[in-house]
């Protein structure tokens, strides 16, 4: 369907449309419901920390006990970027960061191939964040830790690898 406006020919231009496309819609879905578990899982992470904490009178009063644990810190820093990353998706899919990027994110598909890349970052940083508290727990036993990490390690790998 061609118009002219002022003697001009003018094309319409094809936006895309979600609801046609049934595929785009379960995996926005899926990201929303991988996003919302990861900040459930993250935040619950956070208010419970690993090791627990400082209960006498004092200054010290509500510091983790493990503050000074370079595994601790690790496992605070993971879990805090796995909650931003996950809810910045939710964000994302909702419109709200758009107007922050410098330019439009353009099509679906690659507003959803930006989402892909964070929630798998936000994966990694939860992941790791669940390493270093069974670390953290379990270092009494160096060889239980030790078998537990690396039996989780091992089976990542494996599933990334025939996936």
């Amino acid at each position: 369907m061609n118009e002219e406006v002022a003697e001009k020919p003018v094309c319409p231009i094809g936006l895309p449309n979600i609801s046609a496309d049934i595929n785009l819609e379960k995996t926005r879905d899926a990201h929303l419901v991988v996003a919302a578990l990861i900040v459930t899982v993250t935040f619950a992470a956070a208010i419970t920390v690993p090791g627990g904490f400082k209960s006498e009178e004092g200054s010290d009063q509500g510091t983790p006990y493990l503050i000074h644990e370079v595994a601790f810190r690790t496992f605070v820093v993971t879990n805090a970027l796995a909650f931003i990353l996950s809810l910045s998706t939710h964000f994302i899919h909702f419109g709200m960061l758009l107007p922050l990027f410098p330019k439009p994110l353009g099509s679906i598909t690659s507003k959803l191939f930006i989402v892909d890349v964070i929630l798998g970052l936000a994966l990694v940083a939860m992941g790791i964040a669940f390493s270093t508290t069974t670390y953290i727990v379990l270092k009494p036993s160096l060889g239980l830790a030790t078998l537990t990490l690396f039996s989780m390690f091992y089976f990542a790998r494996n599933l990334c690898l025939y996936t």
